[in-house]
């Protein structure tokens, strides 16, 4: 008889019979292998940075497609196919990580996953828990920030942003989200397959309600906007030749006691809707009175001291004998009435079409007026042929109205000292330096935000060395607070994040150290600096507390929408979307 062979773990068995039936047994005994190494990162990989990122366009999609839509779909099945056979996972289970305390939410904090390596079944187990509840899985997100490419081209390794989130029964809400660490293999470049991934940091956060209803139809709330003007709009989005729309302006206009919405349109439409006090909007004639006079911004102030608030428009609604000529309305038997020559200021004859995108008021020179500070985006002579795209300086100025009383203002910026000439979207007042007066800190797209000291007078100097305006950003956004009530104060700045940055930076070879690091601050995302009350020393802080990633953020804001007595951040973030679902996003 010929030999047979059986095989078993760590031991080979060899069964011998001989003609005259007598039988040996020859016996290799040996251990179980060692098991591979886990989330190993390439010690050499891949610094082309076309072929890198030509290659995160095939894997991202293609774990997407099997894991991610397996997890979406709640197909298990699926969701295995995009785990390599031999996978190994380290993940939080529900009930680990750290209780947050919390009066209307159930948060735990996972910080890494503890030491056990789980096989493919029992990695899916655990993601099933995770969405056990849920009706519906509503979100997963998987985006790369960190892709080492080995260079045997067989694997590679990526930090993920990762999440899961979708809806209870109840309304409520269940939303896992963090960062893992993972490593994809693929034999021909095309399919890839999740070996390892172990999760990192992050956090698991779910509600018994649903914290907020989209009313917006019931209420009324709607601009007057036709099929036709739908289209147009559209086409410039198409087109990349629109990126900032509007505002939206929240007071008791009325004086009813109830907070109603000034909508404005930029160079279109400003509407008001007036809270009728039974949950809906009416809308009112606006304001203006022409398309013309509506801008990017309203400032809802008394601008006079005499108890009634004004209205302040951005828009600038003439040049004519080198004077510009800014808005404010007054209050008139049943309505608003334009306050001729309130902002009047000098103009070269080169310059006009002022973006004012932000109006923030003030009593900075402490005489108990309030004066205006706008943000001045651009005009038409900012992103010429030489546009530095990260410390651009061909912005336009800013402007500084002091407050003369009986609604006279004077433009005294640049005799105040106040001399940029950068794209400020946002400005915020606040003694930065706690010497007791206010100082202005300049938000700033493509390039760095300047801190202007105040020497008590009104009159201001850059602030050098501070750490609130050491970098370049894409700034937009800006909130300020004490927001866990500690007497410590904090302020948060919305920039973009950059998953492509993140990835690519690293990669870039003979980089002066200086613009490295300029590239991974633009692509670090938001920034969230606090105060200490004891030296008046700012830190950032961001990434250590988690709030860097926040895409391409807009408006921030502290508040405290659970009403349990601290301050909450909100973050308003996305841009626009082509038509074409196919076509790529501005």
């Amino acid at each position: 008889m010929k030999p047979g062979l059986k095989m078993g773990l760590g031991i080979a068995a060899v069964i011998v019979v001989a003609a005259g039936g007598t039988t040996w047994f020859v016996c290799r005994c040996g251990t179980k292998p060692a098991p591979r190494a886990f989330l190993q990162r390439p010690a050499e990989y891949v610094i082309e940075i076309k072929e890198v990122e030509d290659l995160v366009e095939v894997a991202g999609p293609s774990v997407k497609k099997t894991f991610m839509k397996g997890l979406k779909e709640r197909n298990w099945d699926l969701a295995a196919s995009g785990l390599a056979d031999d996978f190994q996972g380290r993940f939080p289970a529900p009930a680990d990580g750290t209780a947050v305390p919390d009066d209307g939410l159930t948060l735990r904090e996972y910080k890494g996953s503890g030491p056990a390596t789980l096989d493919k079944p029992g990695f899916l187990s655990v993601l099933k828990s995770h969405l056990e509840g849920l009706s519906v899985v509503e979100r997963t997100t998987w985006r790369m920030f960190e892709f080492l490419l080995a260079t045997d081209r067989k694997s590679v390794f990526a930090s993920v942003h990762f999440q899961v989130a979708g809806r209870k029964p109840d309304g409520g809400r269940a939303d896992l989200a963090g960062t893992v660490e993972a490593v994809l293999v693929s034999d021909d470049l095309k399919t890839w397959k999740i070996r390892d991934l172990g999760w990192v940091e992050g956090w698991r956060a779910e509600s018994s309600f649903e914290a907020f209803a989209d009313i917006t139809d019931l209420a009324g709330f709607h601009l007057n906007e036709s099929e036709e003007r739908r289209k147009v709009m559209q086409g410039m989005l198409n087109d990349r030749m629109d990126s900032t729309r509007g505002c939206l302006t929240v007071a008791d206009f009325d004086r009813d006691g109830f907070p109603d919405v000034l909508a404005s349109v930029a160079h279109n439409e400003s509407i008001f809707f007036m809270n009728d006090g039974k949950g809906g909007f009416v809308q009112a004639p606006p304001p203006v009175t022409s398309p013309n006079e509506s801008g990017y911004f309203w400032l809802y102030a008394d601008l006079d001291g005499d108890g009634v608030e004004e209205l302040v428009s951005s828009q600038v609604l003439s040049y004519e004998g080198g004077k510009a000529h800014g808005a404010v309305y007054r209050r008139s038997a049943g309505g608003w009435q334009l306050v001729p020559d309130a902002l009047v200021w000098d103009v070269p004859p080169t310059e006009r079409d002022h973006s004012v995108q932000w109006i923030v008021p003030e009593d900075v020179d402490r005489d108990g007026r309030l004066d205006l500070f706008f943000c001045v985006y651009g005009d038409r002579n900012s992103k010429g042929p030489r546009h530095n795209f990260i410390a651009a300086y061909d912005g336009s100025r800013n402007f500084l109205f002091m407050n003369k009383g009986a609604l006279k203002f004077s433009e005294e910026a640049a005799a105040r000292g106040l001399t940029s000439t950068q794209y400020t979207y946002v400005a915020q007042w606040f003694d930065f330096d706690g010497d007791g007066d206010v100082d202005l800190w300049e938000g700033n797209d493509y390039g760095p935000n300047p801190l202007w000291l105040n020497d008590g007078a009104g009159h201001f100097a850059q602030a050098k060395d501070s750490i609130l305006s050491a970098d370049s950003n894409y700034t937009m956004g800006v909130t300020v607070a004490d927001w866990d009530n500690t007497g410590a104060w904090s302020m948060y700045i919305s920039n973009m994040y950059s998953h492509a940055g993140n990835r690519i930076v690293p990669l870039v070879k003979g980089l002066n150290p200086e613009i490295r690091k300029v590239a991974l601050v633009l692509a670090q995302g938001n920034q969230f600096y606090e105060r200490d009350p004891k030296t008046n020393a700012w830190r950032e802080t961001s990434v250590a507390r988690g709030v860097n990633w926040g895409d391409w953020a807009w408006s921030s804001l502290f508040w405290d929408p659970d009403n349990d007595g601290d301050r909450d951040l909100f973050v308003a973030n996305g841009f626009t979307s082509h038509a074409n679902k196919d076509a790529l996003d501005y």
